[in-house]
């Protein structure tokens, strides 16, 4: 009778631990789902933070450029210099 009370007693504990697993893995599937939304809104917003500093950085380096040329062109009219026009002939040549 021993016998007969521990194999019942391990049939329902093998039961216990058939569902406990059952629950763990759909805890898993959920916690691998909502990982990977909060993994592709941190992309996401990881690439927007690229874009935006490189085109950050590229205004940067237009209105560096920009302003170069304007104090390039300051200096050469304070030292009584003008800048050669264009040419008619470079104008039709790019029209």
């Amino acid at each position: 009778m021993s016998d007969l009370a521990k194999g019942v007693g391990n049939l329902f504990a093998s039961v216990v631990e058939i569902i406990k697993g059952i629950f763990t893995t759909i805890l898993h599937l959920f916690e691998g789902a909502v990982n990977t939304v909060i993994g592709l809104f941190k992309s996401v917003f990881n690439l927007a933070e690229g874009v935006v500093g490189f085109i950050i950085g590229n205004i940067f380096i237009l209105g560096t450029l920009c302003a170069v040329y304007f104090g390039y062109v300051l200096y050469q009219q304070r030292q009584g210099k003008q800048p050669a026009p264009i040419s008619r002939v470079a104008a039709k040549k790019t029209s």
